[in-house]
């Protein structure tokens, strides 16, 4: 094997691909990134049995190939010899099957390949069961949804983000049994999908897609879900098992209605969660006047008490109410929304309340308060 390729390119095309690279000693051979030259082409490929990713290379300008063939270089110090290295171009050759020869202007380095045929075989491999959507819509989804997702693995399907498509609408729900993220979208044509995807594969994809505007294929499988977006094949495993029905959970009618300026509810939440943050639950109080005006307030009992008054743009019902919450679960529900002013809808001092916004109409967070004495 033997190519040059420009600097920026590859490296580029690594960082992306960098983000499937196992770390755990299981399988030494994956912490290898598997390089093939045909075609005119460069692929590179990296997996970590959860997520694999493909770059594909074929610019000509760009990239000159001598001579084809595979190999498995180490991908940790691979990496980092490109990322350090100033020169515009790399020149890339194997010599006796297993050592890899690196120039980059006046550095030389020396690489020992991996076995290559130790290297599973990864199949990128499309499905008649696909949709379409622009990188734009789907950072959104991940963005909105994901943070809402279990950290245990005591219930690996809440570790999931759950999409099912029923004709046009896609239904997008995440849930750790204490908070809820739902968010929709209209399709111009039908479709039938209903799987739960991890919420890790979401987060690395998100950091991958970056031209909002650029169409991804999502392909699935009974087994996995192919993204293909741009030079990239992105592939995750799918969590086996029935997501929970949700369906039910959201409220429809309310004791009382907020409307907040987002940015000053944020700010009084912080300030007000500054002794919470000390207590592993984050818990908050939010109390409601009949004069509409609102207080939050926390208590630690070893470093003191904080009140925060805020008073809303709009109460729908000004009632003496109190609710308590977690100050974390409702900051990542606030800042998921992209309006300027949120509504919080309160159904009762123990039962969940959710937030909407004007410009967000397709989202709703749910959170379930906590009792406190």
């Amino acid at each position: 094997m033997k190519f040059t390729i420009n600097r920026d390119l590859l490296l580029m095309n690594l960082n992306n691909v960098n983000r499937a690279l196992s770390t755990k000693a299981p399988m030494p051979i994956l912490t290898g990134i598997k390089i093939e030259a045909r075609d005119n082409c460069l692929f590179l490929t990296a997996s970590n049995n959860e997520i694999s990713i493909q770059a594909s290379i074929k610019d000509r300008r760009l990239l000159k190939i001598e001579e084809e063939g595979i190999i498995v270089v180490p991908g940790k110090y691979f990496g980092e010899i490109i990322r350090k290295t100033d020169s515009k171009e790399i020149d890339f050759s194997v010599f006796e099957e297993n050592i890899v020869k690196i120039l980059a202007d006046r550095s030389n380095f020396s690489l020992n390949a991996l076995d290559k045929e130790n290297y599973p075989f990864i199949s990128f491999s499309d499905s008649e069961n696909v949709i379409k959507m622009d990188a734009g819509n789907l950072r959104q989804i991940i963005r909105k949804t994901t943070f809402a997702t279990s950290l245990s693995e005591s219930r690996v399907i809440l570790t999931g983000v759950s999409f099912n498509v029923e004709g046009r609408k896609l239904e997008v729900v995440a849930t750790d049994s204490f908070r809820l993220a739902k968010k929709f979208m209209f399709f111009d044509t039908e479709y039938g999908v209903n799987v739960v995807i991890p919420s890790r594969s979401l987060d690395e994809l998100n950091k991958i897609l970056d031209d909002v505007e650029t169409m991804v294929e999502i392909h699935f499988s009974p087994t996995k879900a192919l993204f293909k977006y741009k030079n990239l094949l992105f592939q995750t495993r799918l969590i086996d098992g029935t997501y929970p029905n949700t369906s039910n959970l959201i409220p429809t009618d309310f004791l009382t209605s907020l409307r907040f300026n987002k940015s000053d509810l944020i700010s009084a939440i912080e300030r007000a969660s500054l002794f919470a943050t000390y207590d592993s639950a984050n818990i908050i109080k939010l109390t409601i006047h009949s004069d509409k005006t609102v207080e939050i307030a926390s208590t630690n009992n070893e470093i003191g008490a904080v009140k925060e008054e805020v008073i809303p743009l709009e109460c729908s019902n000004a009632i003496d109410f109190q609710i308590a919450f977690s100050s974390k679960y409702l900051l990542e529900a606030l800042k998921s929304f992209d309006s300027i002013e949120v509504i919080l809808h309160f159904t009762g001092e123990i039962k969940p309340f959710i937030i909407t916004g004007d410009y967000d109409v397709n989202l709703t967070q749910l959170i379930l308060p906590v009792r406190v004495s």
